[in-house]
């Protein structure tokens, strides 16, 4: 007899415990459509109780105008607004190099790159040029 009565014990725990975890309460607000704009996530609250909290997006933050090196490192990834002086400091919204807060990383090795290059190349058309006149 003890052996159905701790079986039934622990069938109730379960049962309430499927109830209050899974069994959520209805989204008060929004709609009931799964959108990108309407993720929830469950959130306990210090009584016990369970709610639902909806998850905000995410931003792509601080992207390069040019190429394709994607995200400014080092740059908070914050809604647009956030940006502004009320919101955020002048130094949260640049990293110390040159074109900080404009040009990721690898976009400015790239430009020093090229205008290596290029200068190079100027020189070694000179050295050609003497060399033809030369001959």
């Amino acid at each position: 007899m003890a052996g159905i009565a701790d079986f039934l014990g622990i069938l109730l725990l379960n049962v309430i415990h499927f109830l209050t975890y899974f069994l959520l309460p209805s989204p008060t607000n929004r709609h009931a459509y799964a959108t990108k704009s309407n993720r929830v996530r469950k959130l306990r609250k210090p009584g016990g109780a369970l709610t639902i909290q909806y998850v905000a997006k995410k931003t792509k933050g601080p992207q390069t105008p040019s190429g394709d090196h994607g995200k400014i490192h080092g740059v908070p990834r914050v809604a647009k607004t956030a940006y502004s002086n009320k919101h955020m400091a002048k130094n949260k919204k640049s990293v110390t190099r040159s074109y900080g807060g404009v040009l990721s990383g690898g976009a400015v090795r790239e430009r020093i790159v090229r205008a290596f290059l290029v200068e190079e190349q100027k020189i070694v058309k000179k050295v050609l040029k003497l060399q033809a006149a030369k001959k």
